[in-house]
């Protein structure tokens, strides 16, 4: 009865399973990929008050001086929700420039996304 059972099963995984392989495993990431994104939605929707836009030069000029004094900045980016709240600012000590941005909290910030930028004991 085993010997007839064991061929049974060979054969089944022999010939007529299908394993879902790839498609398995991308459901797997789809869910771990969808939380993951609605969290971090969650972390930036929270509701700030909306700076003055400032100028470029200034914008950089005063995220130098920040980094020669170990500054933390607070940096808020140029965007808004659907019902035109603006995502959390970022905080943070400036990690590096780069041509057309910024390093700050791991993240890389265009200049042409920032809206205003202060300094956190400012902001006291």
């Amino acid at each position: 009865m085993t010997d007839e059972f064991n061929d049974i099963v060979t054969n089944f995984f022999k010939n007529d399973y299908r394993e879902r392989g790839k498609v398995k495993w991308h459901g797997y990431f789809l869910s771990d990929h969808t939380s993951s994104l609605k969290q971090e939605a969650h972390q930036r929707h929270h509701v700030t008050n909306k700076l003055m836009r400032m100028p470029l030069p200034e914008i950089k000029s005063l995220l130098q001086y920040a980094t020669l004094h170990y500054e933390v900045v607070i940096i808020q980016e140029d965007y808004a929700d659907q019902t035109n709240q603006m995502l959390s600012n970022i905080v943070g000590l400036v990690a590096g420039f780069s041509d057309r941005g910024i390093m700050i909290a791991g993240e890389h910030i265009l200049f042409e996304n920032i809206r205003a930028v202060r300094l956190k004991h400012d902001d006291n």
